[in-house]
């Protein structure tokens, strides 16, 4: 004999976890929205921005490196 009694409780829950889970998936789609585009950098006229400086051994790096 099959005991219809605890199977169909568990088909129920299944079915609710499912939805519920389905359910926090979309809400958490919906409130993050539409991504914002990201706005390209523009780099500075000079080589590194204002706290740069071309020291002695900056000089000697991109010299051996060849840079």
């Amino acid at each position: 004999m099959t005991d219809t009694k605890t199977s169909e409780p568990a088909v129920k829950r299944r079915g609710f976890f499912a939805t519920l889970g389905l359910t926090s998936a979309a809400a958490v789609v919906a409130a993050t929205g539409a991504p914002k585009l990201a706005e390209a950098m523009t780099p500075p006229g000079t080589k590194g921005g204002k706290h740069y400086t071309d020291s002695e051994h900056v000089k000697t790096f991109y010299r051996v490196n060849r840079y």
